[in-house]
């Protein structure tokens, strides 16, 4: 895609270079699956939504699905109410990325891909891995969050689930596991996927939380 385009994805937002290269990987035609690998505050989900939203808008795909971890499966699929009701507190991050690159975000999420079809201001569809069971993800951007508090069965389901045809970005860091560190599928993720082509590594080690946040992150 164009470089002079970039400008209009971030709203006016200056890139360090790592920021750059993850940012081209993901405009990169030929890279249909892209994994970053970066510290808290980083700007990860900024730069993955904003691409989406452009690859969206230029109609290299469809709309963005945009997947997250549950710490449990029972307690989310206990809790009262309809599946947005359900996500809700996963979703602060996200709708803090959409605002910035100057989307409303109860404008363009929505939860449910019927409605996506139906409604083409609501290009971003947010969901989490539980209820992904028989569906299939064509000419979509796919990304997946926190993926290092994914296990090796959660993130299977999840990219077996695309086709070529669809984009799929990994966001997560190794430093943030949440889950058994022997659980995660992220360091065996990126150590399986080097062989294939059109996968791109990047990572962001920059905070721009502050000294703070990247000195703990060390702990």
């Amino acid at each position: 895609m164009a470089r002079q385009k970039y400008h209009e994805l971030f709203s006016g937002i200056i890139c360090n270079k790592d920021q750059e290269k993850f940012r081209d990987a993901v405009m990169d035609d030929n890279n249909n699956f892209i994994l970053v690998d970066a510290v808290s505050g980083s700007g990860k989900t900024l730069i993955a939504v904003a691409c989406a939203k452009q690859l969206v808008a230029n109609n290299h795909c469809q709309s963005c699905v945009f997947v997250v971890p549950t710490t449990s499966e029972q307690e989310l699929g206990f809790r009262p109410g309809d599946t947005s009701q359900k996500l809700a507190d996963y979703m602060v991050p996200l709708r803090q990325a959409l605002m910035k690159i100057g989307e409303e975000p109860d404008k363009v999420i929505t939860n449910s891909l019927e409605e996506n079809l139906k409604n083409s201001n609501k290009w971003l569809i947010y969901d989490s891995h539980v209820f992904l069971r028989g569906v299939n993800f064509e000419n979509q951007v796919v990304i997946i969050d926190e993926a290092q508090n994914f296990t090796i069965p959660q993130i299977k389901k999840i990219i077996s689930r695309c086709y070529d045809s669809s984009k799929v970005i990994v966001i997560g860091s190794s430093d943030q596991i949440d889950i058994d560190p022997n659980k995660s599928c992220f360091a065996r993720l990126m150590n399986h996927m080097e062989v294939f082509p059109g996968y791109v590594k990047c990572e962001l080690p920059i905070s721009y939380r502050g000294k703070l946040a990247m000195h703990i992150d060390k702990l």
